[in-house]
């Protein structure tokens, strides 16, 4: 007789085996990695930029976190090695490289822009180093006007001058006496050029200066006592002098000019005016006016021409009271040699006359050195 385990034992041996399922083909797409995103870079170029600021280039970038580096290769025009700067992250989520330019850049800048992702693969993304792209340097007009006289100045911005002149009206006679009319004059001052945009005016330049008068003149306007003369004056003048030019265009500019002085009876002081017609530095026309309270006033006319190389010259024609007489004519005569683009010496010659009397001669230095 079977037992229980007996029986349970043949029905297990007769069971057929469990089935294993078939494994499922794994796809091939599993078994590879995913390919990554692909890194793309939109980039806008400057089609110029303005003299004195720095170029500033911007891209987006996406997806970010794929940028591994993103440069800018830029050089001058006519260079031929490229300079590195990287672009960086912007408080926007842009990307941005600062060029820096010098004030004095003229020539294009030229660029291409290369990326290189997480895998690190590089790759060029704007331009390219065989066909670059250029930037071009905008220069506004009046910038250009200003580098056009400093070239003409040899770049030198400031100048020291002193002028000595030298004025006799010939000896007068009032009443039977004779009586000396003459003066004597120095002058030192110190020039700046500007040549800078202040209010839509170009201030062309700055000058400061001193001077220092002393005359012997008859006693104009006085009466002398029956049978008797008066003694001759003896004025004259301590004073200091700020003066502004203006340019308008290359060829027309004002002046002005404000002087503040001192002698034994008090202080006295003067404003002066002046229109320039033609070139700073060359041919011109300059009309001018001064009036100095205690000493007189002064109008001329000035025609400065430079046609023969390093011997700047001028003439002009004078209708002044200086110092507290009548009205007399001077007309004078100067010209200066350049011994060099910095330094020039010059001398003055002319004539002068107080109405229907005799006149007498003028004699004057000038010097001025440049930096």
């Amino acid at each position: 007789m079977m037992t229980l385990s007996t029986v349970t034992s043949l029905l297990l041996l007769l069971a057929p085996p469990p089935q294993t399922p078939p494994a499922s083909a794994t796809p091939a797409s599993a078994t590879a990695a995913a390919p990554a995103e692909p890194l793309e870079v939109r980039h806008v170029p400057a089609a110029q930029v303005l003299v004195g600021n720095n170029l500033v280039l911007r891209a987006e970038v996406a997806p970010s976190w794929r940028l591994g580096a993103l440069v800018a290769h830029h050089r001058s025009a006519g260079e031929t090695a490229f300079r590195e700067t990287a672009f960086e992250l912007s408080a926007d989520g842009t990307y941005a490289a600062v060029v820096a330019l010098s004030p004095e850049q003229r020539a294009p800048v030229e660029y291409y822009v290369t990326a290189r992702d997480t895998d690190g693969v590089e790759t060029v993304r704007f331009a390219s180093a065989n066909a670059p792209y250029p930037v071009l340097i905008e220069v506004p007009q009046y910038t250009l006007e200003r580098e056009a006289l400093l070239e003409v100045y040899g770049q030198r911005r400031s100048r020291v001058s002193a002028f000595a002149e030298y004025v006799d009206y010939g000896a007068q006679t009032l009443n039977g006496t004779s009586y000396a009319d003459r003066y004597y004059r120095l002058e030192a001052d110190y020039l700046y050029r500007l040549f800078t945009q202040v209010g839509g005016l170009r201030i062309d330049s700055i000058r400061i200066g001193v001077g220092h008068l002393r005359a012997r003149t008859p006693p104009f306007g006085l009466l002398a006592p029956e049978g008797g003369s008066l003694p001759g004056l003896r004025p004259g003048l301590d004073y200091g002098f700020s003066e502004v030019d203006v340019g308008f265009s290359p060829f027309f500019g004002l002046g002005v000019r404000l002087s503040l002085g001192g002698n034994a009876t008090g202080f006295s002081a003067g404003i002066g005016g002046k229109v320039r017609i033609g070139r700073p530095n060359g041919a011109r026309v300059e009309l001018e006016g001064e009036y100095t309270g205690g000493l007189g006033g002064a109008a001329t006319i000035r025609l400065a021409w430079d046609t023969v190389r390093r011997f700047p010259m001028s003439a002009a024609a004078q209708v002044t009271n200086v110092p507290s007489g009548p009205t007399g004519v001077r007309l004078l005569y100067r010209v200066d040699y350049l011994f060099s683009d910095a330094f020039a010496l010059g001398a003055q010659v002319g004539y002068q006359a107080r109405a229907s009397r005799g006149g007498g001669p003028t004699l004057g230095l000038v010097t001025s050195y440049g930096w």
